[in-house]
């Protein structure tokens, strides 16, 4: 009788009751081949249907990831992480066209001013992969905070949920990077479109009606992103004042 190679146990099907292996065959070329692109393909496939499935039924598919039904589903975490890649990778390559445009709507004839705004616009382009990680962690603490009773939901699986949601904001922020290049004034909307996500999302995951579900999704996302600039404001001070050595009060008396 065949054993597993991986853990030795003597087999009965295809695949070893004790470990799961299947029963392998020596590596050939066409072996390797198939991996990959099977791995590729499973793995795009999976990020496409999870990806349609927030974009349609957000709430519904939270909901079925936290009550088990995964299968068919990217983890949380692994998705929002493909979907931030791809936000900053695009982000780095439009995002000196936006604050360029910024710029030029600054009304202040101070060059010291405008200096220590490319400074902070600098300094946002250039962590702004590590800060979109604090508003999935934000908009959880919101979301478990209104839901933890009458869901009955912990502080994990609302992050589960905030992943998934901010993520799928990220894409809609990607498509308006894009679409940017005909009007960079494009970009702005994003705002708008991801609190219409946020309040369909909220509404459905809760089972709301339109009145509560707009109310709690304004609240859960107007919160989230006030917090969400907070942070960012506050991160930005200190590093102008202890890095940089820039009192954000420089700002008020510069000739």
């Amino acid at each position: 009788m065949d054993k597993c190679t991986n853990c030795g146990t003597e087999l009965t099907g295809k695949y070893c009751h004790n470990c799961g292996q299947g029963k392998v065959k020596r590596l050939e070329v066409k072996s390797l081949v198939h991996d990959v692109t099977h791995g590729i393909l499973h793995w795009e496939n999976s990020i496409l249907k999870t990806f349609r499935s927030l974009l349609f039924r957000p709430g519904q598919t939270a909901n079925d990831y936290i009550e088990g039904k995964r299968k068919h589903f990217v983890k949380p975490f692994s998705y929002f992480i493909f979907m931030q890649t791809l936000f900053v990778v695009v982000f780095h390559r439009m995002s000196e066209k936006y604050f360029a445009f910024l710029n030029y709507n600054i009304t202040t004839n101070s060059p010291k001013v405008q200096d220590r705004v490319m400074e902070i616009q600098h300094l946002v382009s250039q962590y702004v992969n590590y800060l979109n990680y604090f508003m999935p962690v934000v908009v959880a603490f919101f979301l478990y905070l209104f839901f933890r009773k009458k869901k009955g939901i912990n502080y994990a699986e609302a992050l589960a949920a905030s992943f998934y949601w901010v993520a799928t904001t990220l894409v809609f922020s990607i498509v308006l990077m894009l679409l940017s290049v005909i009007d960079i004034r494009i970009w702005n909307l994003r705002l708008f479109i991801n609190l219409a996500y946020y309040i369909i999302a909220v509404k459905t995951f809760a089972g709301l009606g339109w009145g509560k579900g707009i109310l709690k999704g304004l609240s859960v996302s107007m919160l989230s992103y006030g917090v969400f600039v907070l942070f960012v404001a506050v991160l930005v001070v200190c590093y102008l004042q202890f890095v940089l050595g820039i009192s954000i009060f420089q700002f008020k008396n510069v000739p």
